[in-house]
């Protein structure tokens, strides 16, 4: 009888690790090219993979070659002519000290430039399939709720609830050397990096 509970005992501490183990999926904290907590309303650069490939997220007017004209969207630059701006990331609840994989959250730029423009990152959809990102978003607007998620080495970002087998990602342009977020439901991911300072 003893050996018997002894039995049920184990199967149920392994029951019950397995279930916590499945429930904590894609809630680990989300790490810095520092190894530090990425936190919410902190500024961070982003970077494209490391930054060796000297690849940064900036603001920028596509239709304008001055680069103090009204930014429209979040650009992908390569060897940037302009500065790359910081993003924060906004979570729901002000209780959360560290930004985890998959939490729903928002994309703005530090200091919005006074061009009526938000610096929420939102989603424009152009099919059902793909859609581009502007600056035009809100805090309460779905249409700028994005998640972070973990690949093999660095993060990626997911647009919309995330859900299911396919989640929409954000990805690149196939344009050189200033590459548009574009969001793709099947295909194409951007590996990104995180940054504090500019390295």
């Amino acid at each position: 009888m003893k050996t018997f509970r002894m039995i049920m005992i184990s199967f149920l501490l392994v029951a019950i690790t397995t279930t916590c183990r499945v429930v904590g999926e894609g809630n680990d904290v989300v790490y810095d090219g520092e190894g530090e907590p990425v936190k919410p309303n902190v500024p961070y650069y982003i970077s494209f993979m490391t930054s060796d490939y000297n690849m940064w997220i900036c603001r920028k007017n596509m239709g304008s070659s001055d680069p103090k004209s009204c930014p429209q969207q979040p650009v992908m630059f390569t060897n940037p002519s302009i500065a790359p701006t910081p993003v924060m990331f906004i979570l729901p609840s002000k209780s959360d000290t560290v930004v985890r994989e998959s939490a729903k959250l928002k994309i703005k730029f530090v200091n919005p430039r006074h061009c009526g423009e938000s610096g929420f990152w939102r989603v424009v959809q152009k099919t059902n399939l793909e859609g581009e990102v502007v600056l035009n978003g809100s805090k309460s607007s779905n249409d700028s709720t994005f998640s972070i998620h973990k690949t093999n080495e660095y993060y990626k970002f997911t647009y919309g609830d995330g859900d299911g087998d396919y989640p929409t990602t954000i990805s690149l342009s196939n344009e050189y050397p200033i590459y548009r977020l574009l969001s793709k439901k099947y295909s194409g991911e951007m590996e990104i990096y995180f940054y504090r300072t500019m390295p």
